[in-house]
């Protein structure tokens, strides 16, 4: 069950960001832009990473002590993207300066496009194999 509920949430959010952004680009980057302009981080952008950590933290939980043969999926990708989110939080400038690059660019449709499939397999994994 932890599985399942930790996998249908990572698809549920893939695929949301990803419709958002496929559906209204404009506004959705025109945020994300403004949010990486600024040489301060945003407080907003420390939820991100506080909810990653929080799901990476019930997935270490599931692994141990519900164990699914499929977990390891789940507990890897949260996992990465929990240490993705701390690399992001103390290299802020760095990463505001590439993440500027990349959503300025019209390739970064094809992101959205990845992340929609990415979460389209998130969801399959909760509602057919967990």
């Amino acid at each position: 069950m932890w599985f399942r509920i930790l996998s249908i949430l990572i698809g549920t959010a893939l695929v949301g960001k990803s419709v958002i952004a496929l559906v209204a680009p404009k506004r959705f980057y025109g945020a994300r832009q403004r949010q990486y302009s600024s040489p301060a981080m945003p407080r907003k952008l420390l939820a991100g990473p506080m909810i990653v950590a929080a799901m990476t933290a019930a997935s270490f939980y599931a692994t141990i002590y519900h164990y699914v043969a499929w977990g390891w999926i789940v507990t890897t990708f949260l996992t990465g993207l929990l240490i993705m989110a701390i690399d992001h939080l103390f290299r802020w400038a760095r990463h505001r300066e590439a993440m500027l690059r990349v959503v300025g660019s019209p390739k970064v449709r094809r992101v959205d496009w990845c992340l929609l499939a990415l979460g389209a397999g998130f969801l399959n994994l909760g509602v057919f194999v967990y």
